[in-house]
């Protein structure tokens, strides 16, 4: 085996243990690989086992909502005959037991030194006998270069920390005095970077007082087709999982986000107050993630106006505009949402995209708007849904998705700005109790 030129040591140590599980390994081995892997890759992957006389309907995993099947094989000693059958049988009994639900099927296969000539003549004689469904293959190689794409939490997850870096993860501690340590000054970090990277050195030393624990969770959404329920469900699932983990060690997290709007506010949602969060905002000016040490002059009057000064019963829509880094106009509005009769403004006197300075002035920020949401829940009981537009920094985003509960306040409708699109407010996505669209 050809060792890769420009690997890290951490990154090189898990190619080489991944290479160990899939040629030294027994063959399941290989599928639970399989199986970690496109759990991670892949939201709503499910994988599957023989149950009973059933057996695996001829599939070890799939991903329902596609209609995309999986077959993983990994022989001892592979042959062109057996290897030939293996995919014809396979294929012919998925097809017969799913019918119309297999729109996609993968071959999944472990080999040495890559498949016997014939493989790829057998596939295409399959695409011409079943040419409503997609036919491809994954191999050992596109599996690694899958793995090598996640962070280096999610590799050490599957993979485990080499010597010598395991104080980088979340992995148990050696001693109790150690535990105690770092549960009492850790956090979780979370990095929200789905525009712009975020240097992980960076993020070390804003958390320099708070000790991070372990490596930091990346959560990367992918919106660059558009798809934002989809990304949506993407880091709804990341921090869940990851909430569901620290629950019993640190249920603390400390947020750096790099995202468009709608995801940070999203991202808060998910959250939600109920959890301790640390909030960090990069300073353009000073280049860095930590937080100025004087910040007593920082800007926390954060006024209100459009409340509603009497009962509504009606139903009826609600806007509100925060305006921080600049004005949201009530015209601008009205082109995405309409008229709603109840126009409610949150804004600084002198809106500009370097007003955050201070932690304080988001907790100012969180605290305003959860009154404002009192208010609305009050005097206008019957509320159908809120338009929120938001100007602002990445970390009000987040604290006020914080704000926002799914069981007290109505569905609330989230817009994304571009100069480039006609309304420049456009409407991406819905935060409610119910799943996600």
């Amino acid at each position: 085996m050809a060792i890769p030129q420009g690997y890290d040591p951490i990154t090189l140590t898990q190619y080489l243990w991944f290479h160990h599980k899939c040629f030294t390994c027994p063959p399941t081995e290989f599928q639970n690989l399989f199986e970690q892997i496109l759990s991670k890759a892949r939201f709503g992957f499910m994988p599957i086992r023989p149950y009973g006389q059933d057996g695996d309907r001829k599939c070890d995993g799939l991903i329902e909502s596609e209609g995309h099947f999986f077959q993983v094989y990994s022989p001892d000693e592979l042959t062109q005959e057996k290897l030939t059958k293996k995919i014809n049988d396979d294929l012919d009994g998925a097809v017969e037991y799913w019918r119309e639900n297999l729109k996609r099927w993968t071959f999944v296969y472990n080999t040495r030194v890559g498949l016997p000539p014939d493989v790829p003549l057998v596939l295409s004689e399959q695409r011409k006998k079943y040419p409503n469904v997609t036919i491809d293959s994954l191999s050992n190689g596109d599996l690694w270069n899958i793995l090598r794409g996640f962070s280096l939490q999610q590799r050490a997850e599957i993979l485990g920390a080499p010597n010598g870096y395991e104080h980088l993860f979340l992995s148990p501690l050696s001693s109790n005095d150690e535990v105690r340590r770092a549960l009492d000054s850790g956090w979780f970090v979370v990095t929200h970077d789905t525009m712009t990277p975020i240097n992980v050195n960076d993020v070390l030393e804003a958390m320099k007082r708070s000790a991070p624990f372990g490596f930091p969770l990346s959560v990367r959404p992918d919106v660059s087709d558009s798809n934002w329920y989809e990304a949506a469900e993407f880091q709804k699932a990341a921090i869940l999982d990851a909430v569901e983990k620290s629950r019993d060690i640190i249920p603390r997290f400390a947020v750096f986000s790099l995202s468009q709007i709608a995801l940070c506010i999203h991202l808060g949602f998910v959250l939600s107050d109920r959890l301790e969060v640390r909030y960090f905002q990069f300073d353009r000016d000073r280049r860095t993630w930590r937080w100025p040490v004087r910040n007593g002059k920082a800007d926390k009057n954060i006024k209100v106006a459009g409340l509603p000064e009497n009962m509504i019963q009606e139903p009826i829509e609600v806007v509100i505009r925060v305006s921080l880094s600049a004005t949201i106009s009530k015209t601008a509005s009205i082109e995405s949402a309409g008229d709603a009769p109840v126009q409610i403004d949150l804004f600084v006197a002198n809106p500009d995209v370097m007003w955050l300075k201070s932690e304080d002035q988001l907790l100012a920020l969180g605290k305003q708007f959860r009154a404002v949401l009192a208010v609305i829940e009050s005097r206008v009981p019957n509320c159908s849904r809120i338009h929120l537009f938001y100007a602002g920094p990445t970390g009000g985003a987040i604290i006020i998705g914080q704000q926002i509960n799914p069981r007290t306040n109505p569905k609330v409708e989230l817009y994304q700005y571009s100069r480039q699109t006609s309304p420049q407010h456009r409407h991406v996505l819905t935060l409610s109790d119910e799943p996600t669209a």
